[in-house]
């Protein structure tokens, strides 16, 4: 009988220590700060350095845009013509009207 107690006591501590061990487990994974959240902190970091990626691909290609208006004649007269319909003197403009049908072919 004196063994079957001695076990029994052993037995309860070590079931008592696996659960203590269990919880803290799980507390490691699911808790603020745990894998879970350094998971998902990585694959944000991924997508703001692609948004930053492209913000600076763009930037690159505003500045290089606002230098072509600022010193080629030739492109700003291209989007002038382009953008707000203006003509030089010696030029005719035909305007067509839009055909619905044409864009089918």
């Amino acid at each position: 009988m004196a063994k079957l107690s001695l076990f029994m006591r052993r037995a309860w501590l070590n079931l008592i220590l696996g659960a203590v061990f269990a919880l803290l487990v799980v507390s490691c994974i699911v808790a603020p700060m745990g894998p879970r959240d350094l998971a998902l902190l990585r694959r944000h970091r991924t997508q703001l350095e692609a948004s930053r990626d492209r913000l600076i691909a763009e930037n690159a290609g505003l500045a290089a845009r606002t230098q072509r208006l600022q010193s080629d004649d030739a492109y700003l007269q291209r989007l002038i013509r382009r953008e707000l319909g203006y003509a030089r003197a010696d030029e005719l403009i035909y305007r067509f009207p839009h055909d619905g049908r044409a864009s089918d072919r």
